[in-house]
């Protein structure tokens, strides 16, 4: 309802997720699975008359079925910059609503990897597996100039080596003005000396090998010398996060 990244299989699911407040009883019922729980009112929002959990507290629910990379895909698409659906202090006070629950500890370990600019969650699985494969953090859909044309905004960029890697997902295969913007953003990469990889991450593992020798090739061409192109003018906000948590730390 609130357009959350969440992994394919939940859509093939035939029950609904029925939260009741306590000291209500957890409902029972074929295609429901009761909960019972403690609430803030601030977890709880109006949709079309309909009570349902608040994007921030969708995220925090996550953690009782979700694997850690759909758990930070999750959290990326609430807090998403270009269409965030809470803001960061109400994830922040959603995570310590949870504190001395069941998961919780997984949760902000979920919570410290979250990013505000990965669109996709095909997107947050690459960037988790470039850092498992011990890449540094890339620059993640961040607008640069290239040799003075219009701005591109790759899906993870490492301009020390002037290579970067764009996730394809279904879009890119069937929507024909997306798919011609992909093959001009191709174009002007190689126009510019860069490097591009394409990969399909549908999964942590599928994606974890197809960016393997990506990473090899990355540490090859890596010269911490070379200056990154200029970022576009109207970009708001850092480039990359380096290692210290946007959204919350232990």
């Amino acid at each position: 309802m609130h357009e959350l990244a969440l992994p394919p299989r939940l859509r093939k699911l035939d029950r609904i997720d029925l939260t009741v407040p306590s000291p209500m009883h957890a409902p029972r019922g074929s295609g429901i699975r009761g909960r019972q729980r403690t609430l803030e009112l601030t977890a709880i929002e109006l949709f079309d008359g309909l009570r349902v959990a608040s994007p921030a507290q969708a995220f925090v629910d996550g953690c009782d079925y979700l694997a850690f990379e759909d758990l930070v895909a999750l959290g990326d698409s609430v807090v998403w910059e270009r269409a965030p659906r809470a803001t960061r202090a109400a994830l922040v006070e959603a995570i310590e609503g949870h504190r001395g629950r069941r998961a919780h500890r997984r949760l902000v370990a979920a919570a410290s990897a979250v990013r505000p600019r990965s669109a996709s969650r095909p997107e947050t699985i690459t960037r988790l597996q470039l850092e498992a494969l011990g890449a540094p953090e890339p620059w993640c859909n961040v607008p640069v100039v290239l040799d003075a044309e219009e701005a591109v905004a790759p899906d993870a960029a490492f301009w020390q080596a002037r290579l970067i890697i764009e996730v394809e997902g279904d879009q890119h295969r069937v929507d024909r003005a997306q798919w011609l913007t992909d093959l001009e953003r191709y174009n002007r990469a190689q126009r510019s000396d860069i490097e591009v990889h394409r990969v399909v991450a549908t999964t942590p593992a599928e994606a974890r090998r197809q960016l393997a020798p990506i990473v090899d090739r990355l540490r090859s061409r890596w010269d911490a010398s070379r200056k990154p192109p200029p970022i576009a003018p109207f970009f708001q906000g850092p480039s990359a996060f380096g290692s210290e948590p946007w959204l919350f730390s232990a």
